[in-house]
């Protein structure tokens, strides 16, 4: 969750912290020309790899680090999965654990 949260450090308290932190991120993602910066698949870049995912905002996400960009943005899994189904695999495979029959036993006892 710190990969995508930001913390707005000042006296003030906790609502109007929300307020400006909502602020603060509508004006990174206002270009100078007045319209929204383009985010996730629309800005036409090729997926590097998927960082991490999330379901905080009670829909599955995906953080994407995008090829020739420092950026990372956060993609709905169902996007994701059909635009880029190998990478979301991919992200998969690193993560997942095989158990032995071994080891099964041994959880057993």
């Amino acid at each position: 969750k710190q990969w995508y949260q930001r913390r707005v450090s000042s006296g003030i308290n906790a609502e109007d912290k929300r307020k400006s932190g909502v602020q603060e991120k509508d004006k990174k993602r206002i270009r100078s020309d007045g319209g929204e910066r383009p985010r996730g698949f629309e800005r036409r870049l090729d997926p590097e790899r998927i960082v991490g995912a999330t379901d905080s905002s009670g829909e599955l996400m995906f953080l994407i680090k995008w090829k020739g960009s420092d950026e990372a943005d956060l993609v709905p899994a169902r996007e994701a999965n059909t635009k880029i189904p190998q990478t979301v695999i991919k992200f998969y495979e690193e993560r997942l654990t095989w158990h032995t029959s071994a080891q099964d036993d041994q959880d057993d006892d």
